[in-house]
C-alpha cells in the first residue's frame, strides 16, 4: 500500500508538472477561425445552444462549471470558450494568457426566475427592479461588480430582518462576479447583494441555496427555492418551465480564446493596402463606437450595413482598430486627433461624418441652473476663455499633459455635482493619478463663477444621463455632443465648442511591404517561386505552368489530393475553382483565399467530335430549361443555398443507356453523399436523360481521364465543371457555356499575411515549485480557504460512511430477499437490483430529491445518504449473495447437527465465512461508492468537489485545486481501505493462526 501511495503522489505530481507543457494551438482571431474548433461551452446554457446553431462544424464540448473549461482550453483540449460577458471578464482578468473576441455571439437579457403561477411574486420584483433602475442602483451596482481589474469590490452593507419566512434564494455560487463565496464562506456578488436588496424591501431574511447550474431550475419547480438569482438567461425554452421578471443586467453571450489569438496585433495585410481613405467605403465594415455617444447614433445613421463593436474606451476602441479587429473608429475629431497623435499607425478620414456642437448637460426641470451656465458660458466666450481651452487642449499636440491652472476657490455657497466620464483624452481623463482636461478645467471655471464648490463625480458615460435624471448628479461636462434624440432627455447649455465627428482608420500599406515584414503571402504575385499544387488535366495546370515559370508546379489527381498537399505543407498554395473551393473551406477553416480571382472561363459538357446530335440535343435541352426557370431552380438550390438534396425526376428508360463521365470534385458540381453522386452536373445530366427517355448511367473517374473518355467513346458524354477552353476544343466538341466559374488560390491561414497574429512578447516563465508555492497560497491559504476544503473533506467523509453503512444494511435485506424461495420476496429484489444497476447514480439522485421529497424539507446530505446507500445496496446485495453461495452447504448441516439453529449457524459459521470471501470485492465497490459522492453538487451539497469548484471560480486557478482535490479523494480512499484491509486481516483464519503462533 506505502508503494501504491509513492506512485499516486508521483503521478499526481508529474500530472501537475505536465499541465504547463506546450501544446499545439488553433489560432482564433475570429469567428471564421473558429468554425471547426473545440468549443467550450457551460452545460444547459445560452451559450451551449449559440455554439451548437452559429458553429455547427465546431467540436461543442459542456462543462458544469467555467473552471473545467478554462483548464480544457489552457491544457490544449479545447480552442475557445463560449459564456457570458461577466464570466469571461474575470476569467481574462487572472488569467493573462486568455482574452475575448471583440464581437459579441449574442446579446441577452438576464433576469430572475420564479416558479410558474407565483404572480404576486413576480409582481412584487418587477416592482423592486424598476425601482432600482430608475434610483441608479443598478448602474452603480454594474459599475462596482463589473470591474475592468482586480480592485477589490465594493459591497453595499445590507440590513435584513432576523425575523420572518426565509426567502430561499437559488444560485450557482461558481460564476463570478455574478455570485460566488468570498473567505468568510458567504455567498456574494452582483447577485448576492442583489438578493439581499430585495429581500430587505420585502421584509424578509434571504437564505442562499448553492447548487450545480442545471439543478436549479428542478429545484424551483419542486418549490426546494423560491426564485433564481445567478446570472440566468431568459430564454423560450427556460419560459415553459418558470417565469422570468424584467432584465437587471444587458448581457452577451462572448467566446474566450487563448490570447494569442485574441489580442496580439495582427500584421498588416493586403487588405489594408487598400485601407479606407473615404466614407462611403465604411457602409458594411466593423466599426467601434462608445455605446450612446453621438459617434455611435451618427455611424449608425450613416452606415446602417455596417457590424458595429460598443466598447467602453476611446483606448479601446483605438487598440481595435490598431489591431485590425475593427475597421473603423467613428468619435468627436477632437478625441481622434489625440488618438492619432499617439498612435501613428492610425489616420483621420478627411471628410466628417457629422457635425455637432457640445455643451454641458442639465436636468430637464433645473431651467435655473441653465440660465446660470448659459450665463457664464456667454461670458467666458466673450472674454475668449473658451477659444484659449480649445486651442490648450484640443488643437495643441501636447506630449505632455498641460496642467490646470490654480483657480481661486470662492467662499462656499453650496455644491453643485459636476458628473463627468474620464477615458475621454482631451476632455475628461486621468494624468498622475488626477482628474484632468478641458472639460475638468471648465467646471472649476464655472464653479468659481458660481461661487459654488464642484464636486466631480466619475461614471461610465452611458450612466450619465440616467445619473441626471435621478438626481444624482446636477450637470454633466463629458464632451457632450447635442442630438436631438438627447434634448428629449435632458437639457443643454450653450455649446462651448464646435466638434466634427470623424472616422479614424489604418493607414494604407503597401501590399509589397507586408510581404517583406511578414514573409507571409500578400498577393498571387508571391507565387512566382513557390511550390503551387493543381489539379492533374485542369486549366488550373495549364495556368500555372504558363504564369509561374519559376515556380514549382506539382500535380494531384484528385481535389483531396490538392487540399491535403497545401494542409500538410507540401505546397505553398494551390490554384482551385472557386465554387467547389467555397464548400473545402467551409469544411476546414484553415484555409484561406490569396487575392483577387486569376482568371475565369465558361463551364460546358463536352461531346465526341462524332456525336453532333447529341450535342445539339443538349443545346436545345439547354436553351430549354433556362426558358422555363428549372436552370434557375437548379443555380439557386445547388450554388446559393448549397442544398445537396436531389429531385425526383420521372424517366421512362425506353430509349437506351446515356453514359456520362463525371469526376467527383466536390459541391456543389459533383460529389458523393450517401452512397450516390449528386450535384449541380449530375441532376443536370438526370434532367438531359430523362428528357430523351435514356437511362443514365455514371461513370466517375479522374478528372484528368475525362477528356480522354468521350473522345475515344469510353463515354457518351462528360460533365463535370469542365472549363472550355482551345486545346479542349481541339479534342471535343463542347455545348453552350452553362456556367461561368473563376479560378482562385487558397493556402493555410497560417501562411497568409491576411490572417497571420504577430508573436507576443515572451516573458519568463516562472518555475515549477515557484508556481506550486503560488498556487497553494492563493488556493489554500488566501481566504481561508483551507476551511472551504476542511467541510467538503467532512460531508464527503460523511456521506460516504453513511451511506455505506445504510447501503450495506439494505443490500443484506435485499439479499435475504432475494435468496428466499417466496416469490412475494424474490421478485421484489430481483426488480430492485435490477432497476437501481441499470440507473446511473445522477439520475437516482436527482429523482430522490426532486421527486420523491419534492414536498417534504429534507437536507440534501440526508438525501445524498439515501441515494447513494440505495445504489451501494443493488450491488452490495449481489456481493453477499455470492458470498453466501461460496460457502459450502455441508457447513450449515454440520451446525444444525451440533445444535445451533439457523440464526445461530448462519451468525457464527456461515458469516464470518462469507465476510472473509467477500471483503476484497466490497472494498472495491466502497471506493467506487467514495468517488460517486463527487456529483452531490447537483443538488446543493457542498462537498469536496464544490469545494474545488468554489475557489476555482475565485482563484481561477484550473488545475492546482483539481490536483489537490484529487489528492485528498486518494487519502479519504486509502484511509477507508486501511480500516477494511484490517476487517479482512481480522477475519482471516490463517491470519489468526500465524498471530497464535507468533505468540
Amino acid at each position: 500500500m506505502k508503494t501504491a501511495a509513492a506512485f499516486m503522489l508521483i503521478l499526481l505530481a508529474v500530472m501537475a508538472g505536465l499541465s504547463s507543457c506546450s501544446k499545439t494551438e488553433t489560432v482564433i482571431a475570429n469567428f471564421d477561425d473558429a468554425q471547426t474548433a473545440k468549443i467550450g461551452v457551460m452545460t444547459g446554457s445560452t451559450g451551449e445552444a449559440i455554439a451548437q446553431a452559429k458553429f455547427p462544424k465546431a467540436q461543442v464540448k459542456s462543462f458544469d462549471d467555467i473552471m473545467d473549461a478554462v483548464a480544457a482550453i489552457k491544457s490544449g483540449q479545447i480552442d475557445a470558450i463560449v459564456t457570458a460577458f461577466p464570466a469571461a471578464l474575470q476569467v481574462t482578468k487572472k488569467n493573462q494568457e486568455l482574452g475575448l473576441l471583440p464581437e459579441p455571439l449574442a446579446n441577452e437579457d438576464t433576469a430572475i426566475a420564479v416558479m410558474k403561477g407565483n404572480t404576486g411574486l413576480l409582481v412584487s420584483l418587477n416592482r423592486i427592479i424598476t425601482g432600482l433602475k430608475q434610483d441608479g442602483t443598478l448602474e452603480s451596482m454594474k459599475k462596482r461588480w463589473f470591474k475592468p481589474d482586480l480592485t477589490p469590490y465594493e459591497e453595499l452593507q445590507i440590513t435584513l430582518p432576523a425575523q420572518g419566512t426565509p426567502l430561499k434564494i437559488g444560485v450557482s455560487a461558481t460564476r463570478e462576479p455574478f455570485s460566488f463565496v468570498d473567505k468568510t464562506g458567504r455567498v456574494t456578488g452582483h447577485d448576492g447583494e442583489l438578493a439581499r436588496l430585495i429581500g430587505a424591501k420585502l421584509n424578509r431574511p434571504v437564505v442562499f441555496l448553492n447548487m450545480k447550474f442545471m439543478a436549479l431550475i428542478p429545484a424551483l419547480q419542486s418549490g426546494k427555492v423560491d426564485m433564481i438569482i445567478t446570472g440566468m438567461t431568459a430564454t423560450d425554452g427556460r419560459k415553459k418551465f418558470v417565469d422570468f421578471t424584467g432584465p437587471y443586467y444587458a448581457n452577451a453571450q462572448v467566446m474566450l480564446v487563448r490570447k494569442a489569438a485574441a489580442s496580439a496585433p495582427v500584421a498588416a495585410t493586403t487588405a489594408d493596402a487598400q485601407a479606407i481613405t473615404d466614407l462611403q467605403a465604411l457602409d458594411g465594415q466593423r466599426i467601434a463606437v462608445l455605446s450612446g455617444s453621438a459617434g455611435d447614433l451618427a455611424a449608425r445613421k450613416h452606415f446602417p450595413n455596417a457590424r458595429f463593436q460598443a466598447l467602453a474606451a476611446s483606448a479601446d476602441a483605438a487598440l481595435a482598430v490598431k489591431t485590425n479587429k475593427a475597421d473603423a473608429f467613428v468619435y468627436d475629431k477632437s478625441v481622434l486627433l489625440n488618438v492619432a497623435e499617439k498612435n501613428p499607425e492610425l489616420a483621420i478620414v478627411a471628410q466628417p461624418v457629422d457635425q455637432l456642437e457640445v455643451a454641458a448637460a442639465i436636468k430637464k426641470d433645473n431651467q435655473a441652473l441653465l440660465a446660470q451656465i448659459d450665463s457664464v458660458l456667454n461670458a467666458l466666450k466673450k472674454e475668449g476663455v473658451l477659444d484659449r481651452l480649445r486651442s490648450k487642449w484640443v488643437d495643441s499636440k501636447y506630449s505632455v499633459t498641460p496642467p490646470l491652472p490654480t483657480i481661486a476657490k470662492p467662499e462656499s455657497q453650496g455644491v453643485l455635482r459636476m458628473g463627468t466620464c474620464a477615458t475621454i483624452e482631451p476632455f475628461s481623463f486621468q494624468a498622475d493619478g488626477k482628474l484632468t482636461g478641458l472639460d475638468i478645467e471648465l467646471g472649476q471655471l464655472l464653479g468659481q463663477r458660481l461661487g459654488k464648490k464642484i464636486e466631480v463625480i466619475d461614471m461610465n458615460f452611458e450612466a450619465l444621463i440616467p445619473a441626471l435624471q435621478s438626481g444624482k448628479i446636477d450637470f454633466a461636462l463629458s464632451n457632450f455632443n447635442v442630438t436631438e434624440e438627447r434634448k428629449k432627455l435632458v437639457l443643454f447649455s450653450l455649446p462651448y465648442i464646435q466638434n466634427d465627428i470623424s472616422a479614424l482608420v489604418r493607414k494604407p500599406v503597401p501590399p509589397q511591404a507586408v510581404a517583406v515584414q511578414t514573409g507571409k503571402l500578400a498577393s498571387v504575385a508571391d507565387l512566382a517561386d513557390k511550390r503551387i499544387g493543381v489539379l492533374l488535366g485542369s486549366a488550373h495546370d495549364t495556368y500555372a505552368a504558363k504564369n509561374y515559370p519559376k515556380a514549382t508546379i506539382l500535380q494531384y489527381k484528385t481535389p483531396a489530393d490538392v487540399a491535403l498537399a497545401v494542409k500538410s505543407g507540401k505546397v505553398d498554395a494551390a490554384l482551385f475553382d472557386a465554387d467547389p473551393l467555397r464548400e473545402i473551406m467551409r469544411q476546414d477553416g484553415s484555409f484561406g483565399l490569396l487575392g483577387e480571382a486569376l482568371f475565369a472561363f465558361g463551364v460546358g459538357t463536352g461531346f465526341n467530335q462524332s456525336n453532333a446530335g447529341l450535342k445539339q440535343e443538349f443545346d436545345r435541352f439547354l436553351v430549354q430549361i433556362k426558358e422555363n426557370g428549372v436552370y434557375g431552380d437548379m443555380v439557386k438550390r445547388w450554388m446559393e443555398k448549397a442544398d445537396t438534396r436531389m429531385p425526383v425526376l420521372k424517366n421512362l428508360k425506353t430509349n437506351g443507356v446515356l453514359v456520362v463521365g463525371v469526376s467527383d470534385i466536390g459541391m456543389p458540381f459533383t460529389l458523393v453523399k450517401n452512397n450516390r453522386l449528386v450535384g449541380f452536373d449530375v441532376e443536370l445530366s438526370e434532367r438531359f436523360g430523362a428528357q430523351l427517355g435514356k437511362e443514365v448511367r455514371f461513370a466517375n473517374m479522374e478528372f484528368g481521364s475525362l477528356v480522354a473518355a468521350v473522345s475515344t467513346g469510353k463515354v457518351d458524354m462528360i460533365a463535370s465543371s469542365i472549363y472550355i477552353t482551345a486545346e479542349r476544343q481541339k479534342q471535343i466538341h463542347f455545348s453552350r457555356p452553362y456556367y461561368e466559374i473563376g479560378t482562385r488560390a487558397f493556402a493555410l491561414k497560417q501562411n497568409l499575411a491576411d490572417y497571420s497574429p504577430a508573436v507576443d512578447t515572451e516573458t519568463a516563465p516562472t518555475s515549477f515549485f515557484t508556481g506550486i508555492a503560488n498556487s497553494f497560497d492563493s488556493n489554500i491559504i488566501q481566504e481561508d480557504r483551507y476551511l472551504l476544503i476542511w467541510d467538503g473533506l467532512k460531508t464527503t467523509v460523511t456521506i460516504s460512511v453513511f451511506s455505506a453503512l445504510f447501503g450495506t444494511l439494505l443490500g443484506g435485506l435485499v439479499c435475504f430477499m432475494r435468496m428466499s424461495e417466496k416469490m412475494a420476496l424474490n421478485l421484489p429484489a430481483r426488480l430492485y437490483i435490477g432497476i437501481l444497476r441499470g440507473m446511473p447514480v445522477l439520475v437516482l439522485l436527482m429523482l430522490i430529491f426532486y421527486v420523491v421529497f419534492a414536498s417534504v424539507d429534507i437536507s440534501p446530505v440526508l438525501v445524498a445518504i439515501i441515494a447513494f446507500g440505495m445504489n451501494f445496496a443493488a450491488y452490495v446485495s449481489e456481493i453477499f449473495r455470492t458470498g453466501i453461495k461460496g460457502v459450502d452447504r455441508g457447513q450449515s448441516e454440520a451446525g444444525i447437527a451440533m445444535g445451533f439453529s439457523k440464526v445461530q449457524t448462519f451468525l457464527f459459521i456461515v458469516l464470518p465465512q462469507t465476510v472473509q470471501r467477500i471483503l476484497p470485492v466490497y472494498k472495491g465497490e466502497f471506493i467506487s461508492l467514495v468517488k460517486m459522492t463527487s456529483i452531490v453538487g447537483y443538488i446543493a451539497v457542498q462537498d469536496l468537489t464544490k469545494a474545488s469548484d468554489i475557489i476555482r471560480s475565485r482563484t481561477f486557478d484550473a488545475f492546482f485545486p483539481l490536483v489537490m482535490v484529487a489528492v485528498l479523494y486518494f487519502l479519504i480512499s486509502w484511509a477507508l481501505m486501511q480500516f477494511l484491509e484490517y476487517l479482512e486481516r481480522a477475519t482471516d483464519p490463517k491470519h489468526k493462526r500465524r498471530k497464535v503462533g507468533k505468540a
